[in-house]
């Protein structure tokens, strides 16, 4: 089988380079402290530290890796204050989302994920350092946002683990004169009340003609987007469930003397409705409906394609020019974050085939014992000491159990003692729990739950992000031309979020087992409720439904110390002229305190599993060394290398190599070749266990629903390695025309990704397959019980899989962790192109192309699998994958004359083959939407804008833009997964409409 990956011996040079790290380089640098300092005859010109380098360069230098830099401006022209949307449009991510499908992307999280490698192989900076989340909605207000600067290849070498499919780095305002205030308003024509508002203020000055002092604020609110306000979306997609509340019961068979057979047969709750009204309204058909043999919930009226959010951000710097050698830096940023998150009632899974088995003398159970014809039963009455016949808190007679715990019935079991002394009194069946979920529309909602009819769970996010970054910029004395920085910077991520969907099993078992004579208030209905005198109380679905909170903490430390300049070699000097060189020391200190909730942590959830609180730590040691060469005026090479040691065991030593020509002053040609490596986090090797819902179609049985789904740390993880490359070509033919090309290929070898519950079903079903010689036919599409039961028993099987033993169709959890994929295979080109064409009397035009055409996306999960081809594919079935349109695309036009600034751009994502399950059977619903569908269509749309920026009010300047995103409403293709809707590719939004208006004195 041909692998993905080759490994070669390192190469001299790379050897060589290691070296460098390891002594080599500082040994270097050392020697350059008893040289004498050399002339200096040049006039002197303004040198910066660009993203990619950190040797300092003139401004206007051509970098060797390829680099986008996006200016406040270009933010602004996004017509978004949701940074997420701006990360979504950029054609080199992909996998980024700002939709809730439960299809894995979030409206609340949102990070870079270039060329569809993983959030964590792109590396997030702010300034420059390092931060503890990925998520780029939360590190700082837009208007303090000066530019972005993005690295499109791998840049290990000189930022460390994580920059393997490149580094973004957020660069703030750190200096700025005046005041600007900005107020930002969006609002969708479609049915809804979807809206964004934000205000923010950007003010800086000067004090005391020594520090500079800039300070930022943004507050920004967003109302929801629910499901149902895009009901032809919502009623395409799954958004019912057959593990549902009233739940499908697993009842005892009889024969026709009234006898138990040990057989028994699935049974939708008898309150379940047999028609379906519209779903697409709050509380819609609270006793579900009955449907292919099944009673199913509706859930899409609890679910939120844009969650209601809030974000406060507080952005403080302070630049102190205390001499010429010495200049001193603060900065200080606060985020807080929170949402409403609603979520069905309650999920389905975990430990529910545990609780106990329900007794027929609960009340409220419907399933009235009858014989094989249907002929209700009658037992013989419970009686106490004095013979009385005992009844419930309601009044109720109970029925007779004998020392086996079975009803015991009368001698005439078809009559009622009420007419015949020989017979008895009603009962009903035990029952074991299986296709059931804990709360429903038509029970008693817990008060933590939506009182609007729909009882939706309503989970608070709560996430507080605290930065405190200082910095040390100096010259170095004794090394004439050298300066150095450093740098201290401290984060810390908590998050206090309601755990989701955590339910108290004690309680349900306590109000299972309840005392139905002396206090029924005490008992818990797990059935559809008809008569409200068997709704469980408020206070019993109050415990079994509590407000659990937690508290995560990640805090990241980072000591830097760099050295730039210029290597003396005395007389002798390259033909471009000095050697550049830059070496730094970096110590990361990284802590994560997990406090789940204390259901969890007493390991009373329904949901999952116990766990303790816990923290873990490690320190990571970093040397690296840069040294340009300049080979001759218009050619010059840049190495770089870095050696990363953890304290948990993992340790590589990575170089770059990089080199621009530039043969001609409208040619430049650039490349480079580097390694990486990506070690697994603390979470990927210890987590806990955390749960959460996942769709699973499995592929032993017609089960189709969502199950229990936990995440774990998997501490046999090993580091990602990677090697890529890149090669470009910049062109400039003409004054006003400037055209980049660039080819980019990352080769990974153990690459660490998340492997989905469809995926191991997917893995397991196949090792079914070979250990048996089942094969799947039409007539057969699936295995017998039997043979699901003996796999399960097999020791080849999957065990992460549990299956509910007295329902082996029935799958209750799914544990998942993260593994080391055998290999991944990028290969991808971006294409960018500026044209402006400036006209006395009508302004000045211009067009911006900005494409990528990814030429191959090969991933092999596992050795003994085949490589897979992802471009052009949806890729449901991996979680380690994306959706991969091959061609991403981003033409604007703009005019400018004078005050006036007009801009329409035009966006495309190419077609996908939709891989996913079309969940077919949703097509016999009433109400349904459904459309068989093959291929996720192109999806093209029309953002325009206009300013004016010359209105003059007291000492300021206004400036006004209004704007439409998806001008001609283009909605999303209806496809038959969850929320009717592929998030990653497209947006429910339809036409937005907005309005920025900023004062600037």
């Amino acid at each position: 089988m041909t692998a993905v990956t080759i490994k070669t011996k390192p190469s001299v040079l790379s050897t060589l380079i290691r070296q460098l790290t390891t002594g080599a380089s500082l040994a270097v640098f050392a020697s350059t402290v008893s040289l004498p300092a050399m002339a200096q005859d040049e006039p002197e010109v303004e040198e910066v530290v660009v993203t990619g380098s950190f040797i300092r360069r003139s401004e206007g230098f051509t970098a060797a890796s390829p680099v986008t830099t996006i200016s406040s401006e270009d933010l602004q022209a996004e017509g978004t204050v949701n940074m997420g949307q701006v990360v979504q449009n950029m054609t080199f991510n992909a996998g980024s989302a700002t939709t809730n499908t439960i299809q894995g992307t979030s409206s609340n999280t949102t990070a870079f994920n270039l060329r569809g490698l993983g959030s964590s192989a792109t590396l997030l900076l702010m300034d420059g350092k390092r931060t503890p989340t990925s998520n780029v909605n939360v590190l700082l207000p837009n208007i303090a946002v000066q530019r972005m600067e993005i690295v499109t290849d791998g840049a290990a070498a000189l930022y460390g683990t994580d920059a393997v499919a490149g580094v973004v780095n957020m660069v703030p305002y750190t200096s700025y004169d005046g005041i600007k205030t900005e107020l930002y308003y969006e609002q969708d024509d479609g049915p809804g009340s979807f809206n964004e508002k934000q205000i923010s203020t950007l003010f800086g000055t000067e004090i005391a003609g020594e520090i500079d002092f800039v300070g930022a604020f943004a507050f920004r609110e967003a109302d929801p987007l629910r499901w149902i306000d895009r009901p032809d979306l919502m009623k395409a997609g799954l958004t019912s469930s057959g593990t549902s509340n009233p739940g499908n019961w697993s009842v005892p068979q009889r024969d026709e003397m009234g006898n138990l057979t040990g057989v028994s047969a699935n049974r939708p709750d008898p309150s379940c409705s047999t028609t379906r009204d519209d779903p697409a309204q709050i509380g819609a058909n609270p006793f579900g409906f009955q449907a292919l043999g099944s009673c199913w919930m509706d859930f899409g009226d609890t679910r939120d394609f844009r969650e209601q959010n809030d974000i406060m951000q507080v952005f403080t710097n302070a630049t102190w020019d205390v001499s010429s050698d010495l200049t001193l830096s603060g900065q200080l940023m606060y985020t807080r974050q929170t949402a409403d998150r609603r979520t069905s009632p309650s999920n389905p899974g975990g430990r529910t085939t545990a609780l106990p088995t329900v007794r027929g003398e609960l009340p409220g159970n419907p399933f009235r014992a009858v014989n094989a014809s249907g002929n209700e039963l009658f037992a013989e009455p419970r009686r106490d000491n004095a013979g009385n016949i005992v009844t419930d808190g309601y009044g109720r007679p109970l029925p007779l159990r004998g020392a086996d715990n079975n009803v015991v019935l009368a001698q005439n079991q078809f009559a009622n003692m009420n007419s015949d002394p020989m017979g008895g009194v009603p009962f009903y069946e035990d029952l074991p729990i299986t296709r059931w979920r804990a709360v429903g529309k038509a029970d008693t909602c817990p008060v933590q739950n939506a009182q609007d009819g729909s009882c939706a769970r309503q989970d608070k996010l709560d996430r507080r992000y605290t930065r405190v970054a200082f910095d040390a910029q100096f010259t170095v004395p004794y090394l004439d031309g050298w300066e150095g920085q450093a740098g201290y910077s401290f984060s810390r991520m908590l998050d206090l979020n309601t755990e989701s969907q955590v339910w108290n099993y004690d309680a349900i078992a306590q109000g299972l087992t309840c005392d139905v004579v002396n206090d029924v208030d005490a008992c818990f209905n797990p059935f559809g409720v008809t008569d409200p005198q068997f709704a469980t109380s408020q206070a019993v679905m109050d415990q079994v439904g509590r407000d659990p909170r937690r508290r995560y903490t990640d805090d990241l430390q980072t000591f830097d110390l760099v050295f730039n300049g210029t290597i003396p070699l005395g007389s002798f000097e390259l033909p471009g002229g000095e050697i550049g060189a830059a070496f730094g020391l970096q110590r990361r200190e990284e802590s994560l305190e997990r406090i789940p909730d204390a259901l969890t942590i007493a390991g009373e959830g329904l949901l999952g599993a116990q766990v303790a609180p816990f923290s873990r730590s490690r320190s990571v040691d970093a040397v690296m060394a840069e040294f340009l060469l300049p080979l001759a005026s218009n050619w010059e090479v840049n190495i770089a290398a870095r050696n990363e040691s953890f304290s948990t065991g993992q340790e590589d030593s990575i170089v770059k190599v990089g080199t621009v020509y530039e043969p001609t002053d409208w040619l430049g040609l650039r490349a480079t070749w580097g390694e990486a490596f990506l070690a697994p986090t603390m979470n990927q090797l210890e987590a806990p266990r955390d749960c959460g819902l996942t769709l699973l179609d499995d592929l032993f049985s017609s089960f189709n629903a969502y199950v229990n789904s936990c995440q774990q740390g998997n501490p046999n993880l090993e580091s990602e390695t990677s090697e890529s490359w890149t090669l470009g070509v910049d062109l400039v033919p003409t004054d006003n025309l400037t055209l980049t090309l660039n080819y980019s290929e990352t080769d990974f070898s153990n690459r660490i990704v998340s492997t989905t519950t469809q995926d191991l079903m997917r893995k397991d079903f196949e090792n079914f397959k070979i250990e048996t010689g089942f094969t799947p036919t039409t007539a057969n599409p699936y295995p017998t019980e039997d043979q699901i039961r003996n796999w399960v028993a097999n020791p080849a099987s999957d065990d992460r899989i549990i299956r509910a033993p007295n329902d082996i169709g029935f799958i209750t959890e799914v544990i998942q962790s993260d593994s080391n994929a055998s290999a991944m295979l990028v290969k991808a080109y971006d294409i960018t192109a500026d044209y402006l064409i400036p006209t006395n009397e009508w302004g000045e035009f211009g067009l911006n192309l900005s494409a990528t055409m990814v030429d191959s996306y090969q991933f092999q999960l596992d050795p003994l699998d085949p490589v897979i081809e992802a471009v052009g594919n949806h890729n449901n079935d991996y979680g380690a994958v994306p959706a991969m349109p091959e061609w991403r695309a981003n033409l604007r036009a703009t005019w400018r004359m004078g005050d006036h600034f007009v801009a329409a751009t035009t966006r495309y994502v190419d077609e996908v083959n939709y891989d996913a399950n079309n969940y077919s059977f949703q097509q016999y619903f009433p109400h349904s939407n459904w459309r068989d569908v093959d291929t996720i269509r192109a999806w093209t749309q029309m953002d325009w804008f206009y300013t004016y920026s010359g209105l003059e009010i007291g000492d300021g300047q206004t400036g006004i833009t209004v704007g439409m995103r998806n001008a001609f409403d283009r909605e999303p293709q209806k496809v038959g997964m969850t929320s009717g809707i592929v998030g990653e590719l497209q947006d429910p939004l339809g036409r937005v409409m907005y309005a920025r208006m900023s004062y600037d004195f």
